[in-house]
């Protein structure tokens, strides 16, 4: 397993070095030959020197100086437009997407299956989203083989279920498959693909991961999870492990209210993290945080994104986690019946999280974070290190 997480490391710092200049000096060996003096004439002046570019980091500290706080609270928001007011699907550039884009500065928008129709209609729409936006926008789906395809109505080859692939047991194969997925997301101009899962599907009563995880087994998953990650890596997209701290032990689905895992942290760490601290080794550039209460761990029923504990001292600390931590969609019933849009922003934020997904009303939740700032309930620093995270990566994946 270390052998994988050091290659993959490898693999990511692999650079080119600078051609080497070279100058051609008389040869000392032959005769020497005269000739007429040339007339004086004047020294050409040096050409000026190229400034080197500047590096992701740097540009996302200029913009980061720059930017007002409204624009920084728009920055942690990743929206779906998924139906219009009359329910119909929304399958091109509107009103509503261009005011959250251009006027409220958010981050990020994902895709769902009802937003993609044909490969054209996929493709300007996304461009129409993208050229509202005055900072680079990440444009995400989940597409993770399987029955969770967002693109199934475009005709592209069906790619196996992560239970499929893992249970071949040849990492290459889940390289393969990732490629395949990465190459068609960025001919459609994604740039964040939700996936893979790195959840353990250890609990036979689970309904929401089932064969969406590539096993039961830690040092099965785990080579697995970081092949899909390279994968994707090759053909451009950003990756996200999901669902963090591990959603497959849960016997309820956090898609319709409260679940949690009564694992203590020693277990999280010898199984369920597992993947996600071998994915974070490897540079993976979002971890999904799930709405799964781990009460041993937290003493606390409080979901993931609400635990700096977790989010902080574990995904930060222990694992080594230095992407983006975004939400799982915050319209899930394990948030929004115990919790409004507005109290679930500002708190996941105060916990350590780095961008909202999806919440179940982003003007309520988007004034919220905004007062919030305002006041210094979510302190200067704190925004300011979620819009840097988020800044960073955007300008190094451009």
């Amino acid at each position: 397993m270390l052998g994988l997480v050091a290659a993959a490391a490898m693999i990511a710092l692999v650079s080119c070095a600078p051609r080497p200049s070279f100058v051609l000096s008389p040869d000392s060996s032959s005769p020497a030959v005269p000739s007429p003096s040339p007339s004086p004439s004047p020294s050409p002046s040096p050409a000026p020197a190229e400034s080197p570019s500047p590096s992701p980091e740097d540009l996302a500290q200029q913009t980061l100086r720059s930017m007002t706080l409204r624009q920084k609270v728009g920055q942690v928001f990743f929206l779906a437009f998924r139906r219009d007011f009359w329910g119909g699907a929304v399958t091109e550039m509107g009103d509503v997407q261009r005011e959250a884009i251009a006027d409220k500065g958010i981050g990020g928008v994902v895709l769902f299956a009802e937003n993609i129709s044909t490969k054209e209609q996929t493709k300007q729409y996304i461009a129409d989203l993208k050229s509202a936006a005055a900072i680079p926008l990440f444009v995400g789906v989940d597409e993770e083989g399987g029955s969770v395809a967002r693109t199934g109505a475009l005709g592209y080859p069906p790619i196996p279920d992560a239970a499929a692939i893992g249970a071949a047991g040849d990492p290459s194969e889940a390289t393969r498959y990732a490629r395949e997925i990465g190459a068609y997301l960025t001919a459609l101009g994604f740039t964040v693909d939700f996936a893979p899962v790195a959840d353990i599907n250890t609990n036979a009563q689970n309904t929401v991961i089932g064969d969406r995880a590539f096993g039961s087994d830690a040092e099965a998953v785990t080579p697995m999870v970081l092949a899909f990650i390279e994968g994707l890596h090759a053909e451009g997209i950003l990756a996200s492990t999901k669902h963090y701290p591990g959603h497959g032990d849960t016997a309820q689905d956090s898609h319709n209210g409260f679940a949690s895992v009564d694992h203590t942290l020693q277990r999280l760490l010898e199984v369920e993290l597992v993947p996600f601290k071998a994915a974070a080794q490897a540079a993976v550039e979002f971890t999904m945080v799930g709405h799964i209460s781990v009460p041993n761990v937290t003493n606390s029923d409080d979901p993931a994104i609400f635990s700096s504990f977790l989010l902080q001292d574990i995904l930060r600390g222990e694992l080594g986690f230095t992407g983006i931590a975004i939400t799982d969609a915050l319209d899930m019933g394990a948030v929004t019946q115990y919790y409004t849009p507005g109290e679930a922003a500002v708190k996941a934020l105060n916990a350590g999280i780095d961008m909202l997904l999806m919440p179940d009303n982003f003007d309520v939740a988007y004034n919220a974070v905004l007062a919030a700032a305002e006041s210094g309930e979510i302190s200067p620093s704190r925004l300011d290190e979620a819009v840097l995270r988020i800044l960073t990566q955007k300008f190094a994946g451009s």
